[in-house]
């Protein structure tokens, strides 16, 4: 997920209703004015929002040949966990939004659109820990919009004109020659093309990048070259039984090559901002870091382990936008930050230890982060600080402090 300072706002509670409206000299039926559960929409109609609905508890799923309109109206989703909630399109489904706010509270939540779905976007904002997915021939049009994270994952095209982004480019093929950037915060023109690779395509016109994420994904070869404000995301093929010693210092231009995760990434004097890793199956990974005695030097915005993967990590800053350790998972942690070091940083920061997890925290600080454990999941800190109110446990977790 990307670095944003976006305003939270409030939520109120409402009904699922539909109605008729008449909006100007125009008559609509199929009036949305609220959601309080999964809302399906395939019925090949056009529906329409057309005022505020500030408690959105359900999903929207939207295929066939459906439109759905949303016109000058501010949208909260009400989040109890992340990608709880999200607008869910395929088939050729349509969604425009004109002149509108889309948002959630403190949570994740995704617009995902597959096979051949569309979506318009113009004057709006898509903010507060929201992405926008494009899967299987989708496409977005956007226009003097803020679209907090677009994620551009298979064959998706995306054409934007005058808006502000942050883009997270999967890259599941190589791309033959290196990547190399234009700079973040400035309106640029660039195209990256990778459809002769059976990829995706993103075309900015005087839009500016807030960063630029790429996600590396197994069996490909990847180099960026001169560039800055990158965050490195590396997937590992399961089979990873290695250590590495990473460093990122703000503001750095550096350069290293990594295999080690299934895949080949080469960084050419390039400022690499974040790094996130995500980890599964039978990976066994140790990371050495670099404490510089006044900050950190390792710099790490999500980490994910899943079933039966294994990480030991030392002398690192964890910002922990994502920070989740599920299923069989292991994480032994040590001498690290977790959560911002500016306590007014909107990052929401977790530390997550789930299911049949496993968590091991020495001598570290994870006071401006909440802990979630659940399950029958177990997190044991010794030496560590913490805030005891940011510690959510349900289930048969377990918290141990020594």
């Amino acid at each position: 997920m990307s670095r944003w300072h976006v305003v939270v706002f409030s939520v109120t509670f409402s009904i699922l209703l539909f109605s008729n409206c008449t909006t100007g000299n125009e008559s609509h039926n199929n009036i949305i004015t609220s959601i309080t559960e999964d809302l399906d929409l395939y019925d090949d109609g056009t529906y329409y929002i057309e005022s505020d609905i500030l408690a959105i508890t359900g999903s929207v799923s939207i295929g066939g040949s459906t439109t759905l309109i949303i016109n000058s109206s501010t949208l909260s989703f009400a989040l109890a966990e992340d990608l709880q909630y999200g607008f869910y399109l395929e088939d050729n489904a349509r969604i425009i939004i004109s002149g509108s706010t889309i948002q959630s509270e403190n949570k994740m939540w995704e617009f995902e659109l597959r096979s051949n779905s569309s979506i318009e976007v113009s004057d709006s904002y898509l903010i507060n820990h929201s992405a926008v997915k494009l899967f299987d021939n989708a496409t977005l049009t956007g226009e003097n919009t803020l679209i907090e994270e677009l994620r551009m994952d298979n064959h998706g095209v995306a054409t934007i004109n005058n808006c502000e982004i942050y883009p997270n480019m999967q890259f599941f093929f190589s791309t033959g020659s290196a990547l190399e950037f234009p700079s973040s915060y400035t309106p640029v023109d660039f195209v990256i093309d990778n459809t002769s690779y059976g990829g995706w395509k993103l075309d900015m016109t005087n839009s500016i990048a807030q960063g630029w994420q790429v996600d590396v994904k197994p069996l490909t070869d990847i180099a960026i070259h001169n560039s800055e404000d990158v965050t490195l995301a590396l997937w590992s093929d399961g089979l990873m039984n290695d250590s590495i010693h990473l460093v990122n210092p703000d503001g750095i231009h550096t350069n290293f090559t990594l295999t080690e995760f299934g895949s080949s990434v080469t960084i050419l004097n390039t400022e690499v901002y974040f790094i996130n890793m995500y980890l599964k199956d039978n990976d066994n990974l140790i990371v050495t870091g670099e404490d510089s005695g006044t900050g950190y030097n390792t710099k790490f915005l999500e980490i994910v382990l899943s079933d039966g993967a294994c990480l030991t990590i030392y002398d690192s800053h964890i910002f922990g936008q994502l920070f989740h350790t599920n299923n069989n998972a292991t994480v032994s942690i040590h001498n690290c930050l977790i959560g911002s070091d500016d306590p007014f940083d909107p990052i929401n920061s977790e530390l997550g230890i789930k299911d049949n997890a496993r968590g091991y925290a020495f001598d570290c600080d994870l006071y401006n982060c909440d802990i979630v454990i659940n399950g029958t999941a177990i997190l044991e800190l010794t030496n560590c600080v913490y805030d005891s109110t940011r510690v959510f446990i349900s289930d048969q977790g377990q918290l141990i402090v020594n």
